[in-house]
């Protein structure tokens, strides 16, 4: 795969193609230590409470885990419910990490633990919570996800000035479920 470098000196840069891939937002220079990843949960079976990934999330987690391959994580963290459980275990297995559970009601800890890291990390959370932890790391407003937005990567570079990449996943799942 080619590599485009989508990361510009100005505040914020929305890549939504690279090139054909699973996720274009890894067709950037080598990751930093100063790099976290965030991407909502794969897709979810409809339920009241803690639904599981669907065949379509479960895919799109183990493509998630292809991309993020090249790319040496320090951690992965992901709220206890099932579905980012699921959407991370590709990427933590991958890596021979441990998933780090957060609270996604007290994102200041875990915006304490991701500035102490040394190298990348991927973070898997919901539609209401990755939008506000980017602006939070990055102090850039995000829009808010839908609840048919499974295919963002969010790459977050810490370093002055603060900088946001965000690729559209080309997976698509060709399942009716």
């Amino acid at each position: 795969m080619k590599l485009r470098r989508l990361i510009k000196p100005v505040a914020i840069v929305a890549k939504l193609a690279c090139l054909p891939g699973i996720f274009p937002a890894l067709c950037v220079a080598p990751a930093l230590a100063d790099t976290v990843y965030l991407v909502r949960h794969a897709e979810k079976h409809i339920a009241d409470k803690d639904p599981a990934l669907t065949a379509c999330g479960q895919a799109r987690a183990e493509a998630l885990a292809t991309s993020l391959a090249g790319v040496k994580l320090a951690a992965v963290y992901a709220t206890p419910y099932q579905r980012t459980q699921q959407t991370a275990a590709a990427v933590a297995q991958q890596q021979q990490l441990d998933i780090t559970q957060y609270d996604p009601r007290q994102p200041e800890v875990l915006l304490s633990q991701l500035k102490a890291q040394t190298l990348p990390v991927l973070v898997v959370g919901h539609s209401n919570t990755v939008p506000e932890l980017v602006k939070q790391l990055s102090g850039i407003a995000m829009a808010a996800l839908t609840e048919q937005d499974y295919d963002l990567l969010y790459q977050v570079k810490l370093t002055a000035p603060a900088s946001v990449s965000i690729s559209r996943q080309s997976f698509r799942c060709k399942q009716v479920e």
